[in-house]
């Protein structure tokens, strides 16, 4: 009976402590519901690009950028490429009127020769799809007579001379600034390659300085005999001013948010003036013991024209504003003459010292010639930004 009435007891026990729970959670009347209006709801922006757009455009709207740098490079100058066949051409030429004169063959012909290279740009993007810049590179070599810069020559013996070797041409200073103002637009084609066209508007300005070189020996039976005419020294400058439009591809492929290639290529078309001036000593020794000394003026004018590819390659690394490229340039250029005129001013017959053009270049206006210049550059940079966030 003692522990039907403990049960008895815990039952009655559980059940009040059970009601009195209950009691504090019944529930009450229904709080008013509150609308929210639509107005004061704040929705997510909307970013203005989706993919594949948005490896590009999400971190700036409008970008200025301004890099600067330099390289080394190798050239094969067209100023000396020209020289070898122009001049054998024209030796040629003048056995109709001269049967006796020299020949000019060129056996040694110039190598490729070193350059520095310099480089600025200031580039101005709208979302990674249009670029507009304006950018200088500039292209510099130095050569002493240690440094394959000439073309030789040989002369074999004729009747009135003795066979002879001689440097002809020899390039002491080379210096080619172009500039470019560049329109481009790239479009995505997936999410990480854009291809769009580009437009070029180019000046070309090249300066060489040059020297030229002859010797020669006439024979006991010519009409002056044993007389040996030598180019000593001398100096001249040839100036190419030049201008295109060039229409282009440009490539652009985002490996890694902070690893960009890019690549262009042009098709180069300019055209322009060129000049040549300057002055030549040469000196006649004679078989008495006179040696005598003159000056003639080779002077030179006319039209010049290039045509072939301007190409470029270069991988951008960034953090945050900076900027680091590597990058190689390659021109690839036929230089042709429409209008070569000009002479060499003197009172010492042309036969002795100079197989250059007289009067109308032909064999210049006949030929085109090639002329490379590849080159290896590095660039920093540091870019401005400006966006909805503003300047950064």
């Amino acid at each position: 009976m003692r522990i039907i009435s403990n049960l008895s007891f815990s039952i009655l026990y559980s059940f009040l402590i059970l009601s009195f729970v209950s009691s504090l959670y019944a529930e009450g009347p229904n709080p008013p519901s509150v609308e929210i209006p639509k107005a004061d709801v704040k929705e997510e922006p909307t970013l203005p690009f989706k993919q594949p757009m948005d490896r590009y455009e999400g971190v700036y709207e409008h970008r200025f950028q301004i890099r600067t740098g330099a390289g080394i490079g190798k050239l094969s100058p067209a100023i000396l490429n020209e020289t070898g066949p122009a001049w054998l051409a024209n030796s040629i030429m003048r056995q109709a009127n001269e049967p006796n004169a020299p020949l000019a063959v060129p056996y040694k012909q110039t190598k490729t020769l070193d350059t520095i290279g310099q480089f600025w740009d200031f580039t101005y993007g709208w979302k990674n799809k249009i670029e507009i810049q304006l950018a200088q590179n500039t292209t510099l070599g130095k050569y002493g007579r240690d440094q394959p810069a000439s073309i030789d020559f040989v002369s074999p013996r004729t009747d009135q001379y003795w066979a002879s070797v001689f440097e002809g041409n020899r390039l002491l200073r080379f210096e080619g600034v172009s500039q470019h103002f560049r329109f481009s637009y790239t479009h995505p084609f997936t999410k990480w390659l854009m291809i769009g066209p580009s437009i070029n508007i180019h000046r070309y300005t090249e300066k060489n300085n040059i020297s030229y070189g002859s010797y020669s020996t006439s024979r006991p039976e010519a009409a002056i005999p044993n007389k040996a005419t030598w180019s000593i020294g001398g100096d001249a400058k040839a100036e190419y001013y030049m201008k295109g439009i060039l229409p282009g591809l440009y490539l652009k492929a985002k490996i890694r948010d902070w690893w960009e290639i890019r690549s262009r290529l042009e098709l180069l078309d300019r055209k322009g003036d060129f000049s040549v001036l300057g002055s030549q000593i040469i000196q006649e020794s004679y078989s008495d013991g006179n040696v005598g000394y003159t000056g003639v003026l080779p002077a030179y004018a006319g039209q010049a024209r290039d045509k072939g590819t301007l190409f470029m390659l270069e991988s951008s690394f960034r953090y945050c504003r900076f900027s680091l490229d590597v990058g190689l340039i390659r021109q690839d250029i036929k230089r042709s003459y429409s209008l070569y005129l000009g002479d060499t001013i003197g009172n010492v017959p042309r036969n002795d010292y100079s197989a250059r053009s007289v009067q109308v270049g032909f064999t210049e206006m006949s030929q085109s010639t090639k002329h490379t210049v590849t080159e290896i550059y590095i660039a920093p940079g540091v870019s401005f930004h400006y966006d909805s966030e503003g300047v950064y």
